[in-house]
């Protein structure tokens, strides 16, 4: 009869710490689900962020390759200008040259991916396809930002030393019509045509990223 009794005392405690232990084992289960709930709503507010943010960025970038395909072309017309020594075209020759005191800029110097691996909030995104290419991203704007610097160079130390003594800047006429055919003006544009060239590569290749990017975050997006 003892032994019958510890039997079922023995069960009955077995079964409570079963049952406890099935408790436990389900608080876990929960807690682990509103944490993957919560990350994830948490990555899908870093995801919508994102594509706000590249998504005006493309919109700055296809403005940028617009005005810099403008002005790429004006430069090549006024290098034929001066190749031919076409001196009927000079007061159109001093426009162009004024032209050149304008170019496309787009800068770009928040990065994205750096910012979100200093948060922490890098971790929350397990698309890794995403997280690469904002890696890559940040570095083409990186890339373009110094494009940018160096055409404001230009400007400011070749430019305006030899633009200022040939091209009256009120009436935008020539004034000085051998220094606007002068092989130092022309220089200036040939630079002016490569460097918005490789802008142009530049803007094509963020532009191409982003959209990479948007569709990956989209994808993402419909998970929910």
């Amino acid at each position: 009869a003892i032994s019958g009794r510890f039997n079922g005392y023995f069960f009955y405690a077995l079964g409570e710490i079963i049952l406890i232990v099935i408790g436990i084992l389900i608080a876990l289960q929960i807690d682990r689900w509103n944490d993957q709930s919560r990350e994830r709503s948490e990555a899908i507010a870093i995801y919508e962020s994102i594509s706000q943010q590249i998504g005006e960025d493309r919109n700055k970038l296809a403005e940028a390759k617009a005005k810099n395909t403008f002005f790429s072309r004006a430069y090549e017309r006024a290098n034929e200008i001066i190749e031919l020594r076409d001196i009927a075209k000079a007061d159109s020759l001093a426009l162009f040259a004024m032209l050149l005191s304008q170019y496309s800029d787009f800068y770009r110097d928040d990065p994205i991916y750096n910012n979100l691996a200093v948060s922490g909030q890098l971790k929350l995104l397990k698309n890794k396809e995403i997280t690469r290419n904002l890696q890559k991203l940040d570095l083409t704007y990186n890339t373009v930002n110094k494009s940018e610097a160096v055409h404001w160079d230009i400007i400011m130390q070749e430019l305006s030393p030899e633009l200022r003594s040939v091209v009256n800047y009120n009436t935008m006429k020539p004034v000085k019509i051998e220094g606007l055919y002068a092989v130092e003006l022309q220089n200036i544009f040939v630079e002016s045509i490569y460097l918005t060239k490789i802008k142009d590569a530049l803007y094509d290749q963020a532009l191409t990223e982003i959209d990479s990017i948007l569709m990956g975050i989209e994808g993402e997006l419909e998970l929910d």
